[in-house]
């Protein structure tokens, strides 16, 4: 059976992981106008940062277990809580809009939206600092370094780690065919999933994906 993993394929995700993975603001940098009036600035470490360098500080399966069930336990109020700050904006928006304004309304629904950003804001800080808890201070002082050249040494391994794992699914692909295995899944997730997802800059989600069929490919997967 003939392999569907095209080398021109293979070429465009390649290529589409080693470009994204120099591109400025990956590892979620804040602007520097805004890194300057912010209170927080340098004081906490991004899940994502955290993830993307867990090899160059060697985080302990442990502990990231713990920072993702704390993410995943988070995540869905978050975006409950990001809805409800969308809704609330609008009905502002609404309330702001005729010619003659109800100050009363205004103000009431003012105090809503900021009620909503409080709550959000307070749910991502305690997650940050939930996670700055998890890492020890050697752990912490090594992110510290590795943003100081402005993250260069975090994209280049995290673009080594995502290349090697490229290429390991592209072998896996290749030993199915040989074996008769149709891998036209195997093309049709990285076209499909891990392409675009590295086009969007979601860094974390397209290995996650790779990871996935790295599991699939194992050998004493039938």
């Amino acid at each position: 059976m003939k392999c569907d993993v095209r080398p021109a394929n293979r070429m465009v995700i390649l290529v589409a992981a080693l470009a994204l993975l120099t591109a400025p603001g990956l590892l979620g940098a804040a602007d520097k106008a805004k890194a300057a009036a912010d209170p927080f600035a340098g004081a906490f470490f991004p899940p994502e940062m955290v993830l993307l360098a867990r090899d160059r500080i060697a985080l302990t399966p442990q502990q990231r277990a713990d920072l993702q069930a704390r993410m995943e336990q988070t995540k869905a109020r978050s975006e409950e809580l990001r809805v409800r700050l969308e809704h609330e904006t609008g009905a502002l928006a609404a309330l702001a809009k005729p010619e003659h304004v109800d100050e009363a309304a205004l103000g009431a629904q003012l105090d809503k939206v900021l009620d909503a950003e409080r709550e959000l804001k307070h749910l991502h800080v305690g997650v940050l600092a939930a996670i700055k808890n998890l890492l020890t201070p050697e752990q912490q002082a090594q992110l510290r370094q590795l943003v100081q050249d402005g993250g260069t040494q975090l994209q280049a391994a995290t673009r080594q780690r995502l290349t090697e794992k490229v290429e390991r699914v592209k072998q896996g692909a290749q030993s199915w065919a040989a074996s008769g295995r149709d891998p036209s899944v195997i093309a049709r997730t990285m076209e499909e999933k891990v392409k675009p997802l590295l086009d969007s800059g979601k860094v974390m989600e397209a290995e996650a994906e790779l990871d996935r069929l790295l599991e699939l490919l194992k050998p004493e997967t039938k």
